[in-house]
């Protein structure tokens, strides 16, 4: 991707819609729900557009990959509640991280197969 000033706005206006949209999530569902959906759908989105070339510009990668998706999900908010849970849950919180650490994964492979089937 060539750094340029159009790719850094649109990279700036996809991370605000992500975060926006995310924090909205976030004000309606809560902490967990939130940050659980907003990764699996972020990894699905990261598969869907990767796997589709028909976009594969700098302009799309800008403000959809880098900008949306990496605004939209949040691996800091993910390791924050990894570390709240693990306190209380202990073993539970650590399997269930790896569960959705898998799931998030699966569905970027999914949608990635998905969109090159197309």
């Amino acid at each position: 991707m060539q750094l340029t000033s159009k790719t850094i706005r649109l990279t700036f206006l996809g991370g605000a819609f992500g975060t926006l949209l995310r924090f909205a999530l976030f004000v309606t569902l809560g902490d967990l729900v939130s940050v659980l959906i907003v990764n699996l759908i972020g990894s699905a989105l990261l598969g869907w557009f990767n796997g589709n070339k028909n976009n594969d510009t700098d302009e799309f990668n800008s403000f959809w990959k880098t900008g949306f998706a990496g605004g939209f999900t949040t691996m800091s908010g993910f390791a924050a509640l990894v570390i709240l849970y693990s306190q209380n849950l202990g073993v539970i919180a650590i399997i269930a991280t790896l569960l959705i650490t898998g799931v998030s994964v699966a569905a970027y492979w999914f949608a990635y197969k998905i969109a090159r089937a197309r």
